[in-house]
């Protein structure tokens, strides 16, 4: 059997998670093929490493199949060039009923001293899908830092805002 990072039966299991239990750090590297005629990354590849990320991170904490709904607050900070190794931070910042919103960032490290220097960031949605393909719920998040905290009420914000500009636009 492979090891999917799943505990089985987690799907029906509605205790709340902590954060830490399905965030990811990940790396990649920028290739030529990645990159735009400056020889820096594509802004679409930067966005397809984080919704794979954020999809890993849902994917944990539902223990079952889930899609991306949107994607909110994309910002690109600096130009990435090729052979650039990037660290990939991914965490669930809150669950709504069927919703939930994970928080990426991408950022790259200064070889001078260290530093890691911003490169993207987003918020994603994402849903877990039942066996018929619709919408379920999951589990709650818990927050188990200051800094968890922190996104879990600011994920809230971000969710009003967008019931609320989505009403205007109707």
């Amino acid at each position: 059997m492979r090891n999917t990072g799943l505990i089985p039966g987690i799907a029906n299991d509605k205790t709340p998670r902590k954060v830490s239990e399905s965030a990811l750090e990940s790396h990649a590297i920028v290739h030529p093929v990645d990159t735009n005629a400056l020889n820096n990354a594509f802004g679409g590849y930067l966005m397809s490493l984080m919704d794979e990320a954020a999809c890993i991170v849902a994917f944990k904490h539902a223990g079952r199949k889930v899609n991306t709904v949107s994607i909110d607050g994309v910002r690109f900070f600096r130009p990435t060039a090729v052979g650039t190794i990037l660290n990939i931070h991914a965490s669930m910042n809150r669950v709504f009923n069927t919703s939930m919103e994970i928080g990426l960032k991408i950022t790259e490290t200064d070889p001078e001293n260290g530093a890691e220097l911003p490169v993207a960031h987003a918020y994603f949605t994402f849903v877990a899908i039942d066996d018929n393909g619709r919408p379920t719920a999951t589990a709650p998040v818990e927050p188990d830092s200051d800094e968890a905290r922190r996104r879990y009420e600011q994920a809230l914000v971000r969710r009003e805002a967008r019931i609320e500009l989505g009403k205007k636009l109707q």
